[in-house]
C-alpha cells in the first residue's frame, strides 16, 4: 500500500512578478504532482518544478508547462527527483497580474 500526501504550497497568493515557493522536503516520495490553480483573470503563466540536494541551490526538471489566461487549473508532474520540491510561476507582471494555490501531491 503506497502512501500519500497532499500539501498547500501557496493559498491565494498574488503575484505580480516571478514566484518560487518555499523548499518542500519529498524524499521518502516516488512521484509528485503540483496542481497550480489561478483564480480570476490572469495572463499566461509558465510554471516549472526545480528540484535540489540541499533545499537553497535548485535545478530546473522536465519541461515547464503553460496555464494559459483561458485556464483555471494546470498540473506539473515530476518523477525521479531527490530530497527537495519547489515550483516556480512566471508570466505576471505589475500589469497582470494572479492570484494562485499551489497544491504538492506526493506518493510513496
Amino acid at each position: 500500500m503506497q502512501t500519500t500526501y497532499t500539501s498547500v504550497l501557496a493559498r491565494r497568493v498574488r503575484i505580480d512578478g516571478e514566484f518560487a515557493t518555499l523548499p518542500y522536503e519529498a524524499g521518502w516520495a516516488s512521484e509528485a504532482v503540483f496542481f497550480i490553480q489561478a483564480e480570476g483573470e490572469h495572463p499566461d503563466l509558465e510554471l516549472a518544478a526545480e528540484v535540489s540536494p540541499d533545499g537553497i541551490t535548485w535545478i530546473r526538471r522536465g519541461t515547464p508547462v503553460v496555464l494559459a489566461a483561458s485556464a483555471a487549473i494546470a498540473e506539473l508532474p515530476v518523477t525521479t527527483f531527490g530530497n527537495w520540491l519547489r515550483v516556480v510561476v512566471s508570466g505576471a507582471s505589475p500589469e497582470a497580474g494572479a492570484r494562485i494555490l499551489i497544491h504538492l501531491n506526493l506518493k510513496g
